[in-house]
């Protein structure tokens, strides 16, 4: 069992890291590179990363909460989620939307159910990283940077590992 759950962790990683980006809207400006150089890392310390592991550990359950309750608004409107998400993708790329007037009123109510399940689960994310003494600004920014760097996600892998094996 406990091999499964390491396992089921280090695959959920990923979709926390897309997930926590959208849920936290403090930005950090990233400054840009020509294309020829290469982007330099900070060198995180071992502790830095323990610590964003031990987020990442905390913010996982938040994540999958919002995701099931997001679901279930989706749902309780009576659509599936992909309608969902084609209504919402015909509104990002600005084509026409292939749906009913009931559908569309179904997709509007549970947006706005979604947006306060987003503001909700974003102030206890955000919080849940400060109270491990780490600012969201920090946090994004390993999260980006473990998202360009095989490098750095050997070494929070290995932490992680590394942690739950204790």
């Amino acid at each position: 069992m406990f091999i499964k759950n390491r396992n089921f962790v280090l695959k959920t990683f990923s979709s926390l890291i897309i997930m926590s980006l959208f849920l936290i809207s403090s930005q950090v400006d990233a400054q840009q590179l020509p294309a020829q150089q290469a982007p330099q890392l900070p060198d995180y310390s071992d502790k830095e990363l323990t610590a964003f592991v031990n987020v990442v550990q905390k913010v996982i359950p938040l994540q999958q909460e919002s995701q099931m309750k997001m679901i279930g608004e989706i749902e309780e409107e009576n659509l599936t989620v992909d309608e969902f998400n084609n209504i919402l993708q015909a509104y990002s790329t600005g084509e026409n939307v292939d749906a009913s007037e009931e559908k569309l009123e179904s997709f509007n109510n549970a947006m706005m159910s979604i947006q306060g399940i987003q503001m909700e689960y974003e102030t206890i994310i955000i919080n849940t990283i400060e109270e491990e003494g780490m600012s969201p600004a920090k946090y994004e920014e390993i999260i980006t940077n473990y998202q360009n760097s095989p490098e750095l996600q050997m070494r929070v892998n290995a932490l992680m590992e590394e942690i739950m094996e204790e």
